[in-house]
């Protein structure tokens, strides 16, 4: 019987230069072809993936900014490499039955869906993998970066990142004949060494967000030559066979005792309930202009539901005024519905490919009714926020109904979810006061 997998959903980072095989350039498909197979062992098993690959195989925009280029212009031309990348990944995939959904942070409709957060979590609810593009759509923050803004978003339970060494050395070990091979790391280990794993900017999101990144060797020629065999992408997602102690993927300081209870997604639940509240007080109008106001817009546009900052650029050019500039002319009608029929008591004003939205003065009563919206709001995440805490109770009473966990140790667990709950319920109610606040401000 197959071992049981430690992580339910990963993303997998995968550099440009280890789709190039024994190549100097571009992409070796017999390569590609025997990485897919490998996700697909992932996927058999009941794990969901998604991709974030390099452009350095095609185009590295460090490298053309280091030649005279403008750096934004290097870096887009690096982001357009990505989307190459991902639709041969995406082809060798479907080509062995895996299925697939590419999402490029910059829009191009006729390669690939753009990104949209909760459709690529409903592909990856749905059994296919996910090719992320483009990385962050944004010039000067790395592929890394935009793998760990991924899995951060994706809600993943671990980072992979498949390179052309079988771990992190102090040194690379293909110039550096004694560079010291390291098992296990803390982020601040990497910071404060200044590792190059991956970027600071990625390393530090991990940190912050708990998510364990897992370095391997993705290049199988160099593996099967050592005495312990090549082990593909599969092995690492058994449990037991990176982490047979639990404690090795929790962040740095965090103390576990030896049970299979995850104090780390009991937080990242309930902050999800935080996260979702926020949002919601985004979508309710003040007195004052805020770009968040129009975030939950969603445009009809080339055939599908999009965001509407993908469809055009947010701006507040005045304290009661917003506009949207709208990428293309033929979306302005679309966008200009959107906002009418959002609830948002908006009156779109148009000119050319720009839309004013001047924001109205609220009236007491209507102040009143907001903070009831609020409240209301705040209810619900405090409730979301009470049946985690209760699931993690139950799943504490069922470790200790089981022998795998002591008296002592459900006591101190319950007492850290307590304290936890309290803690994510006090932002909570601090979330409310400050909205509050700012409705009731004239």
């Amino acid at each position: 019987m197959s071992p049981q997998p430690l992580y339910s959903r990963v993303l997998l980072k995968v550099s440009g230069e280890a789709l190039m095989g024994e190549g100097q350039y571009g992409i070796d498909v017999d390569t590609v072809g025997r990485i897919a197979g490998e996700i697909k062992q992932a996927t058999d098993a009941g794990i969901q993936v998604c991709l974030v690959i390099g452009g350095g195989n095609i185009f590295r925009g460090l490298s053309g900014a280091a030649k005279g280029m403008e750096r934004a212009s290097a870096d887009y031309m690096g982001m357009l490499a990505t989307v190459m990348n991902a639709l041969a990944m995406q082809q060798s995939l479907e080509s062995i039955g895996v299925p697939t959904r590419v999402q490029s942070a910059i829009p191009m409709m006729t390669v690939c869906e753009p990104y949209i957060r909760r459709r690529a979590v409903r592909h990856m609810e749905k059994g296919r993998v996910v090719i992320f593009a483009a990385g962050t759509g944004n010039p000067f923050f790395t592929t890394d970066t935009a793998a760990a803004l991924r899995a951060v978003e994706m809600g993943c339970d671990a980072l992979l990142k498949g390179t052309q060494v079988d771990g992190v050395y102090s040194a690379d070990p293909h110039k550096v004949a004694n560079a010291e091979r390291y098992d296990r790391l803390t982020y601040m280990d990497v910071l404060s060494r200044d590792l190059k794993v991956m970027d600071a900017s990625a390393i530090s999101l991990a940190r912050e967000n708990g998510i364990p990144i897992i370095v391997y060797s993705i290049d199988d020629a160099r593996l099967r030559q050592r005495s312990d065999g090549y082990r593909p992408l599969h092995h690492h997602l058994g449990r037991g066979l990176i982490s047979p102690d639990r404690r090795q993927k929790r962040p740095e300081g965090q103390e576990m005792a030896d049970t299979d209870f995850d104090l780390d997604d009991v937080e990242r639940r309930m902050r999800g309930a935080l996260q979702a509240l926020k949002q919601e007080f985004g979508g309710l109008r003040t007195g004052r202009a805020s770009a968040s106001l129009l975030e939950p817009i969603v445009v009809e546009a080339y055939g599908q539901s999009m965001p509407i900052n993908q469809v055009g650029t947010i701006g507040v050019p005045e304290p009661r005024m917003l506009t949207v500039q709208v990428w293309d002319k033929g979306m302005v009608s679309a966008v200009e519905k959107a906002i009418r029929n959002s609830g948002l008591g908006l009156n779109p004003n148009i000119d050319g490919t720009l839309i004013r939205l001047p924001i109205p003065e609220l009236n007491q009563e209507r102040r009143a009714e907001l903070s009831k919206i609020a409240a209301k709001y705040t209810e619900q995440a405090r409730v979301a926020v009470r049946n985690v805490r209760r699931d993690a109770m139950d799943e504490l009473k069922r470790l200790e109904k089981d022998a795998h966990m002591g008296q002592d140790d459900h006591k101190a667990w319950t007492d850290k979810v307590q304290k936890l709950t309290d803690k994510i319920v006090a932002e909570i109610d601090a979330a409310l006061a400050h909205k509050e606040a700012e409705i009731m401000q004239v």
